[in-house]
């Protein structure tokens, strides 16, 4: 869902390019967006997992991921409805916070789709049984491992063709899951 520009703004020509939003006013954009859109999710049910921002071109990219907090695999699932409402609240509420013109930025809003990643030791658990990949750090090198979760309880394990492998959540560890379809 795109962000509409803010009221009274004049479109810009061609000719003219907007600023691209970057520096300490993107650090505060990102802070109000840290602050109002778990807010804004928490509303309609959902949880916000995760937050980013880019740069595409030359327009800034603010991007949401949502889910249920119940998620899982054979629970509930995130819809483009819910993701445009949720859009509309948070524009809403960031013209609110900051009326006055700006460099223009697009808000997107998602569900974390099939390769859902996992970061949080409940979500590991919540998807225990699924197909994933982790990649774990070890030494100064990353080391990927496919297998299923084995997370329900205990240490977070995940069950190769080769063995078993148990990892902690810390610093570059990468998680997702492999859709089975």
């Amino acid at each position: 869902m795109v962000a509409s520009p803010k009221a009274g703004h004049k479109p810009k020509s061609l000719a003219q390019k907007a600023p691209v939003l970057s520096g300490p006013r993107l650090a505060k954009l990102m802070e109000r967006v840290g602050v109002l859109a778990p807010e804004v999710a928490s509303s309609f049910g959902l949880e916000l997992l995760s937050l980013d921002s880019a740069l595409e071109g030359s327009r800034r990219v603010i991007r949401l991921v949502i889910d249920h907090p119940d998620s899982g695999p054979e629970g509930p699932k995130v819809t483009i409805d819910e993701c445009a409402r949720v859009s509309r609240a948070l524009s809403a509420k960031l013209d609110e916070a900051d009326p006055e013109d700006g460099p223009e930025y697009i808000l997107e809003v998602s569900s974390p789709g099939l390769n859902r990643r996992l970061s949080t030791e409940s979500q590991f658990r919540r998807f225990s049984g699924c197909l994933a990949k982790v990649t774990i750090p070890v030494g100064d090198k990353l080391v990927a491992y496919r297998g299923r979760l084995a997370t329900s309880e205990g240490p977070l394990r995940l069950v190769t063709s080769t063995g078993e492998v148990i990892f902690e959540i810390g610093p570059g560890l990468k998680a997702a899951l492999i859709p089975e379809i």
